[in-house]
């Protein structure tokens, strides 16, 4: 297993084991939402990752230089019965895109704020950070679903 981790579609659920990221399992029934976001901490961080949404205020992210990548988005694409196609390979910003459902392929996942730096150094070199929150078709898909499961 790389630094980035391995990712794989076990039968109905995806597993994801990093030592640098953590582990988890989600099962693919409760996933909503398949997007990718970049950011700009690469080259000596990893910078793409693939995200799951599963409500209003959860996602899990999975690298995408993690082994088994490949054939890990064949098999959920598969399973999820659409082409995962991605599509910010060249990005070194925030950038981010759904790739499932297919009622929302190709618009932003997120939405990234910019937020003013903290410290007088930060303010000095202007470091800011950034907030990332779910894009609106996003948010409003989320929202509707989660109306649907609560009644």
């Amino acid at each position: 297993m790389g630094k980035s981790g391995q990712v794989r579609l076990d039968g109905d659920t995806i597993r994801y084991r990093s030592t640098l990221y953590g582990d988890w399992d989600l099962p693919v029934p409760r996933v909503r939402v398949v997007g990718e976001a970049t950011n700009d901490h690469g080259p000596f961080a990893d910078d793409y990752f693939f995200c799951f949404a599963t409500g209003p205020d959860e996602w899990l992210e999975a690298s995408f230089y993690a082994d088994g990548r490949d054939d890990f988005l064949r098999a959920l694409g598969a399973r999820l019965g659409a082409r995962l196609e991605t599509g910010l390979c060249h990005s070194t910003d925030f950038a981010s895109r759904v790739l499932w459902p297919p009622s929302l392929v190709g618009e932003p996942m997120f939405k990234f704020t910019e937020l003013p730096p903290k410290g007088l150094l930060r303010r000095l070199l202007r470091i800011g950070r950034k907030m990332q929150t779910w894009s609106e078709p996003v948010a409003a898909l989320l929202a509707r679903q989660g109306q649907e499961l609560d009644r």
